[in-house]
């Protein structure tokens, strides 16, 4: 009788850590969701900027993230001179909870919500581009994003593209000063560039692109424009 019991309780012993095993083995068992490798996401932009999120992905979870914030000018904030502290602590904080995560599910930093969302957002982008079986089929992802041109001796140029179902919806430009200002068109006295602030925007729209024709005297101003619309679309663009 003795033995019969041994036995039995042997047979249980033996089943349970079977059981522990299959339990222990089944999460590396599952398909990967992710690619390995590091991706680039970037927020859609406001009145305030956007942020860029380069996220790190091994054995299908976030391995690191780097933050970045750009401002309204298309230039990355400096965290030294910027006068909202809650913005660096919200960049800090958020880089590390991003950390062995497969989605954007962390706390928000309280006084920095804008830059914690777009945070998340950017790192959510990110993770789109490294899945394996994309939940996004279109060419960019839908919202309004920005892009910066190159810069010379008269500044650079700025756009907001909206995009909805592939498609440029609305595009918003302004010229940057060499100080990095916004140029005051109130007081700008050159007709063409003003003219061509107006109609370029109408121009890529129309064309779905940001290969348009030049305005007629306002020559760098548009190219300047063509550079950043260019720039915006690369930036919602998926894949």
């Amino acid at each position: 009788m003795a033995r019969s019991v041994s036995r039995g309780w042997k047979i249980k012993v033996l089943m349970f850590s079977m059981l522990l095993m299959l339990l222990v083995s089944a999460p590396a068992c599952r398909p990967r969701v992710f690619n390995d490798g590091t991706f680039t996401g970037i927020s859609q932009a406001d009145s305030h900027g956007y942020a860029i999120a380069e996220v790190r992905i091994e054995k299908d979870k976030i391995a690191s993230v780097k933050l970045t914030e750009m401002t309204e000018v298309g230039v990355e904030k400096d965290y030294e001179t910027y006068p909202w502290p809650q913005a660096k602590e919200a960049k800090d904080t958020l880089e590390k909870a991003f950390v062995g995560r497969q989605d954007t599910n962390v706390d928000v930093v309280a006084q920095a919500t804008n830059s914690s969302n777009k945070f998340k957002e950017a790192v959510g982008f990110a993770l789109e581009k490294a899945r394996k079986k994309p939940t996004i089929n279109s060419t960019y992802f839908e919202g309004t994003f920005m892009g910066k041109s190159k810069e010379d001796d008269h500044g650079w140029g700025v756009a907001w593209v909206t995009i909805q179902g592939d498609k440029i919806t609305d595009v918003e430009v302004e010229d940057v000063t060499p100080d990095g200002e916004f140029k005051d068109w109130a007081t700008y006295s050159y007709t063409p560039a003003i003219e061509a602030k107006a109609e370029m925007p109408k121009r890529f729209v129309e064309a779905n692109s940001a290969v348009v024709d030049v305005y007629t005297g306002a020559t760098n101003s548009s190219t300047k424009w063509m550079e950043a619309v260019s720039a915006a679309l690369a930036a919602a663009k998926i894949r």
